[in-house]
């Protein structure tokens, strides 16, 4: 999904909470350089926990186990080194590996008070390294 598919069901949510006379408490939480802070041995730990297929977290584990770089200063290059940490820059993937990575923290806090809808209970909104929380009262939030 993407931002706008989030504006619009934030917005839904919003207008839900204003027809029952209910009260909204949001915190947006912009997670500053996730993207680089994602530990691959975790990252891979998560999906295998989460029950990625096998095929699929061989291929994931491949593109980001044994990672290699130089940096380039005018005309000297630095000696190899080896990258442990962050998912890739521009990758249609990472987006999604984040959200997986932080999946079991959710997972932790979905029966902790949200806005009710339906009969549902809504806490967050996640996409890509933003995240959303709702509740009714200041306390909760």
């Amino acid at each position: 999904m993407g931002t706008r598919d989030g504006i619009f069901n934030f917005r839904v949510l919003c207008e839900k909470a204003l027809e029952i006379n209910q009260d909204v408490y949001i915190c947006f939480i912009d997670y500053t350089k996730a993207f680089d802070k994602v530990k691959h041995h975790m990252m891979i730990e998560c999906l295998t926990e989460l029950g990625i297929p096998n095929k699929e977290l061989q291929i994931i584990t491949e593109m980001y186990w044994e990672q290699r770089a130089v940096i380039r200063t005018g005309k000297s290059i630095t000696a190899e080194f080896e990258i442990k940490k962050g998912v890739r820059q521009g990758c249609v993937l990472s987006p999604m590996l984040f959200n997986l990575y932080t999946e079991k923290i959710f997972r932790e806090v979905e029966n902790m008070t949200g806005i009710t809808i339906g009969g549902v209970n809504i806490n967050n909104f996640r996409y890509a390294d933003d995240t959303v929380l709702f509740t009714v009262s200041s306390k909760d939030l």
